[in-house]
């Protein structure tokens, strides 16, 4: 996402990714796979690899998702080199669940109720990581037991949304607002699925949730590209969940509609200028396809126009894990919804055979 929206800029990029996928590498000068470490990113192979490939003098540093939960090894990453993105202080602030909720109370605005002790009825309660990375890490209060850095968060039913917003670190700008979504059932009920760029909000819920993002601007000082993730529960009120300070996911929801892409964007509010000049003219969406079994990719000419994020030809996918990103767009939401179903399915019929 973040090397194709430089491409659209002329920015030339190394890439550094945990799947460095075909997609990343042909929109990159050059790309390197960096492998895991206790579910994150190798703090040595990363570093090794950024100095390799990426001279401090040569390059600035631009990061998504992963690095953010990591401020200790941004902090290194950043010594002699410009962060285009949030400061690690800022990283801790908003990962840091404790200074997190102290923030939204600060600022007034509402959340699920939180706590950081075992609630006596777990039933209804969820818990949670600072650092819950789409979803992963949520589980339900009564299955499982919390570590060092969770907390405990009452369940809301609704739907969940999002803001995507440019800000300069007093200004902001809103660029959209989204409906994630989650799986309506299975072992990983909260992992992120996917987006639509269109939220079931009223313009009073708009205008109140720009309000929370400006206030926690002028508050922490973020700036950048970032998302809010909240929920609208049953009774129509909102409830901040969480604080991306990094460019996310919904990123891609949005970046056709900007003549330099958002990359451009994030680095120009980075550094002082917030501008925001696109024109949103479609609604778009997109869906995460988990691999069912184990399998070797197919080659390029093999998928559908409408599918991104593919993996390199003949790499080994195991079950479970991201195969590609199916994509869809159009002037309303229920065809959308209902085109990106159809290829769902479709692409089912068109993966290779299980190896």
């Amino acid at each position: 996402m973040l090397a194709q929206s430089a491409a659209r800029a002329s920015i030339r990029v190394v890439a550094l990714d945990h799947y460095a996928d075909a997609d990343t590498r042909s929109h990159s000068v050059h790309a390197r796979a960096i492998p895991l470490l206790d579910e994150a990113l190798d703090p040595e192979a990363l570093i090794e690899a950024a100095s390799q490939l990426a001279p401090a003098h040569d390059f600035p540093l631009v990061y998504g998702s992963g690095l953010d939960s990591q401020p200790e090894l941004l902090a290194t990453l950043a010594r002699s080199r410009e962060v285009i993105g949030n400061p690690p202080d800022t990283q801790r602030l908003f990962r840091s669940p404790k200074s997190f909720f102290a923030l939204l109370r600060q600022c007034a605005i509402p959340h699920p109720e939180t706590r950081f002790e075992r609630p006596k009825n777990e039933r209804n309660w969820l818990i949670k990581s600072g650092c819950s990375e789409g979803g992963k890490r949520v589980r339900f209060c009564a299955q499982e037991q919390a570590g060092r850095d969770d907390y405990y968060q009452r369940q809301v039913s609704g739907t969940t949304c999002s803001a995507l917003f440019l800000a300069n670190g007093s200004e902001c700008r809103i660029i959209g607002f989204n409906t994630l979504w989650t799986p309506d059932a299975g072992t990983r009920p909260f992992l992120f699925l996917g987006a639509i760029n269109h939220a079931p909000l009223g313009k009073l819920q708009r205008q109140q949730i720009s309000d929370h993002i400006e206030a926690l601007v002028k508050a922490s000082g973020i700036k950048g590209l970032n998302s809010l993730d909240f929920m609208i529960d049953d009774r129509g009120e909102h409830l901040v969940l969480e604080v991306n300070a990094r460019p996310s996911a919904t990123m891609a929801l949005y970046d056709a509609d900007f003549a330099d892409g958002l990359l451009a964007a994030h680095i120009r509010a980075c550094r002082g200028e917030l501008t925001a000049d696109g024109v949103n003219a479609q609604i778009r969406a997109f869906r995460v396809c988990f691999s069912p079994d184990r399998m070797i990719s197919m080659p390029a000419a093999g998928w559908p126009v409408w599918c991104a994020d593919l993996p390199v030809a003949g790499s080994v996918i195991e079950p479970g894990q991201p195969l590609c990103t199916v994509l869809a767009e159009g002037q309303h939401p229920i065809e959308v919804k209902q085109l990106l179903t159809e290829r769902m399915s479709r692409l089912a019929t068109l993966l290779p055979k299980p190896h």
